[in-house]
C-alpha cells in the first residue's frame, strides 16, 4: 500500500509558517485498499500533515488494516462502528449522533467528507457540531444510473447538504458540472483536482514474472490473447453481467484469456459463476495486487465496465500504458476517453455490448494497434499528486474566511 501513496515536496509557497495550524477531520464511509477515494485522502493528509496540521481521519466499519495502518503514518484514525455503506435508518442515525459528539470533542477547523453516506451524515454531524468550514469531494456521481426513487433521493439530499457546504472538491470537470447544472452549490464553491497517481509506473511496465501462473499456462505456451479489467468487486463494476455474456461473444475466438483483477465482496461469486459457466481455463483472478500496472501490461484490451464512477483512475492507467480499452458509458468520460481513438465506448446497460467490443478487438490486431497508438495521445500527465494538492488547496484557502479567530490559533497537538 505504501508504495501507492508517495510525499512530495512541499513548495515554498505553501509552506506551514505561511498560515496557522488547523484541525482537519476527514470522514469516509469505507476505508478500503483498492479504492481511489481512500489513496487520494491519504495523499492529502500525508500533504497536510508535512505542512504541520493536525489530521484525523474518521471511517465506517468496513475497513481493511492495511488501509489504516498506512493513514496511521501520517494521521489519528478513528472508526465510526455505526457508520455503514447501506442505507441502514437505526446505524446512520447512531452514526450521526456519534459523529456530531466526536467533532465537539475534536473541535476541528475543517470537516473535509467524501464518499456518498460520508458525505451526507459527515456534512449533517459537523454542521450540528457547529464546525466552522465544510468541505466535500465528490469521488462519484451519486445520481447516476440508478433507480428514478434513489436518483430523486439523492439530488434532494446533496441539495439539502449543499446549504451548509462552503467547498465542493470534484475529481473531474465533469462530476463539477454534473453539480452545477442540478444548482448543487454556485460555481465559485467548486473545484477540480484529478486523481493524484504516479502515471510514469504504468507508461514503463512489464509484465509480471508469474504472468503464466496468472493466465494458467503451461511452460512454454505462447500467450493467448488476453483482456484484463482492474476493479474492485462490487455489482456496480459489473463484473458478473461481464463473465456471464462472455461464453457466446467470446466463442469464436481460438484462445483467450479473461483477467480480473482486484478483490471484493462479489469475487467468491464471480469464481462460482465462472466454475459454472465452465470458464475455469479461460477466465483467471489475480486477487488485490500492489503491482497493477503489470498486469495491465499483459492486456491486449482493458475493459472497465461500470454504471457509476466518478472519475476512473483505471482509465488514467490504461491509458498510460498504451492499452486499447473497451468502456462502458458514464458522465465524465470525455475528460479521459478519446471515443474511438483510444477506446471503444459501448452502452451503460449492455455488458453485452462490452463483451462484443471486446472479441472484435481481440481478432483485429489492426484495430487494437490503431487504440492503442491512440491511448498514448491522451494527456496523462495532468494527474501528479502536486497537480492535486495544488487544487485542493485552493479549495482549502476559499474556505479561510470562515474560520473563526480562536480555531486558527489551534495546536497542532491535542
Amino acid at each position: 500500500m505504501n508504495q501507492h501513496i508517495k510525499a512530495f515536496p512541499v513548495r515554498p509557497e505553501d509552506r506551514a509558517d505561511r498560515r496557522p495550524p488547523m484541525v482537519i477531520v476527514h470522514v469516509l464511509t469505507r476505508f478500503l485498499k483498492t479504492g481511489g477515494s481512500e489513496q487520494n485522502t491519504i495523499i492529502n493528509c500525508r500533504a497536510q500533515a508535512a505542512e504541520g496540521h493536525r489530521v484525523i481521519i474518521i471511517h465506517g466499519s468496513d475497513f481493511h488494516e492495511e488501509t489504516r495502518r498506512a493513514a496511521s503514518e501520517v494521521a489519528e484514525v478513528i472508526c465510526v462502528d455505526a457508520l455503514v455503506h447501506p442505507v441502514d435508518a437505526i446505524r446512520d442515525a447512531r452514526a450521526l449522533v456519534q459523529m456530531t459528539t466526536l467533532f465537539r470533542r475534536l473541535r476541528p477547523d475543517v470537516v473535509h467528507t467524501h464518499q456518498s453516506k460520508a458525505g451526507v451524515l459527515g456534512r449533517m454531524a459537523a454542521k450540528l457540531a457547529d464546525v466552522p468550514a465544510i468541505i466535500h469531494s465528490v469521488h462519484i456521481l451519486p445520481f447516476v444510473n440508478v433507480g428514478w426513487k434513489a436518483e430523486a433521493a439523492y439530488k434532494a439530499v446533496e441539495r439539502f447538504c449543499a446549504l451548509f457546504t462552503d467547498a465542493f472538491i470534484s475529481v473531474s470537470p465533469s462530476c463539477r458540472d454534473a453539480y452545477l447544472d442540478l444548482g448543487i452549490g454556485r460555481p465559485d464553491q467548486h473545484f477540480v483536482a484529478l486523481s493524484a497517481m504516479n502515471v510514469d509506473r504504468f507508461k514503463m511496465a512489464h509484465p509480471p514474472e508469474d504472468w503464466r501462473e496468472l493466465l494458467r499456462l503451461e511452460p512454454g505456451q505462447a500467450k493467448p490473447p488476453t483482456v484484463v479489467m482492474v476493479a474492485a468487486f462490487e455489482a456496480r463494476k459489473r463484473q458478473l453481467e461481464l463473465i456471464r455474456a462472455l461464453p457466446k461473444t467470446f466463442a469464436g475466438l481460438p484462445a483467450w484469456r479473461m483477467l480480473f483483477v482486484g478483490d471484493g465482496e462479489l469475487r467468491a461469486e464471480a469464481e462460482a459463476l465462472v466454475a459454472e459457466l465452465g470458464l475455469g481455463r479461460s477466465v483467471c483472478f489475480s486477487g488485490y495486487r500492489t503491482d497493477p500496472e503489470s498486469l495491465i501490461a499483459l492486456a491486449d484490451v482493458c475493459m472497465l465496465t461500470s454504471v457509476r464512477e466518478g472519475l476512473p483512475r483505471v482509465l488514467i492507467q490504461y491509458a498510460a500504458a498504451g492499452k486499447p480499452a473497451v468502456v462502458s458509458e458514464l458522465p465524465g468520460l470525455s475528460d479521459v476517453v478519446l471515443p474511438d481513438v483510444s477506446a471503444i465506448i459501448t452502452p451503460p446497460d449492455n455488458p453485452v455490448a462490452a463483451a462484443q467490443a471486446a472479441a472484435r478487438l481481440l481478432s483485429n490486431p489492426a484495430d487494437c494497434a490503431r487504440l492503442a497508438k491512440g491511448a498514448r495521445t491522451v494527456h496523462v500527465d495532468a494527474w501528479s499528486p502536486e497537480s492535486m494538492m495544488h487544487q485542493i488547496r485552493r479549495a482549502y484557502e476559499s474556505v479561510m474566511p470562515r474560520l473563526r479567530a480562536p480555531a486558527l490559533l489551534s495546536s497542532v497537538n491535542p
